[in-house]
């Protein structure tokens, strides 16, 4: 199958065979493959960007105030946290978790194309982003691997795959025995790198939304095209961000 018929398909569950197509699965901002840095993720430092004048320092916290973008006071709080954050896994667990009741009842509705607007701005407003996207080949399935996560959307936004995960975590097993006398930092660097290697084990299967979504952004940079958001949907889903309705 070709990429491009991967990221046609939002909310599809896929199955990726390792084996046979050439997947790129990114986790940490560590991450590397054939020399080629994976810090895709929506929680990886260093990429921020300015989504209509507001500046946000990682995706991760830009798509969190789309979940709590009502314009009342208790989201434009939650906002400005979001805003001051520079940490997506600390605004995941501190700021998301806490007032997850509180998040907008119509969320799931608008969510997957609010990723891919706030990705979109990042890949626009951040130049080192950009050119990280587009060292990516044609060939090339991006997966997020999310097999460990807990998190109910897991499988949504990224894919599961244990016979890999397990394959990785007994040579990481190995690697922590062998290099014990290593610095913390060393050790783990070495242990990133050489896990990483294995790669063609076992099946990712999930929607895999995340890695559609990067596939699609990196494949409208080279061709100077705009990806199809929905911003109909957008602008009917009258998103606040710190007390401005978006436009789009």
């Amino acid at each position: 199958m070709k990429i491009q018929n991967y990221i046609s398909s939002f909310s599809n569950v896929e199955a990726y065979d390792a084996s046979t197509l050439n997947c790129f699965a990114f986790r940490h901002r560590y991450d590397v493959r054939q020399g080629l840095s994976l810090s895709l993720g929506n929680m990886v430092r260093g990429f921020g960007f300015d989504l209509q004048g507001i500046h946000f320092n990682n995706s991760e916290c830009a798509y969190i105030a789309g979940a709590f973008s009502d314009g009342t006071d208790a989201h434009l709080a939650i906002q400005r946290r979001l805003v001051a954050c520079d940490n997506g896994f600390a605004a995941k667990k501190q700021i998301r978790k806490p007032h997850e009741s509180e998040k907008r009842a119509d969320w799931e509705e608008f969510n997957v194309q609010w990723m891919l607007y706030c990705v979109w701005q990042k890949c626009k407003g951040n130049e080192d982003f950009r050119k990280l996207l587009l060292q990516i080949h044609q060939d090339v399935v991006l997966v997020e691997n999310t097999t460990t996560d807990k998190w109910n959307s897991a499988e949504i936004w990224g894919c599961k795959n244990w016979d890999l995960v397990n394959k990785r975590a007994n040579l990481a097993t190995v690697l922590m025995e062998r290099h014990k006398d290593l610095k913390h930092k060393e050790r783990d660097y070495i242990i990133n790198v050489e896990t990483n290697k294995i790669n063609d084990i076992g099946v990712w299967k999930g929607q895999n939304n995340i890695g559609k979504i990067l596939m699609l952004c990196r494949n409208c940079i080279q061709e100077g095209t705009e990806p199809q958001i929905d911003y109909d949907l957008l602008r009917r889903s009258n998103i606040y961000i710190l007390g401005d309705l978006l436009t789009f």
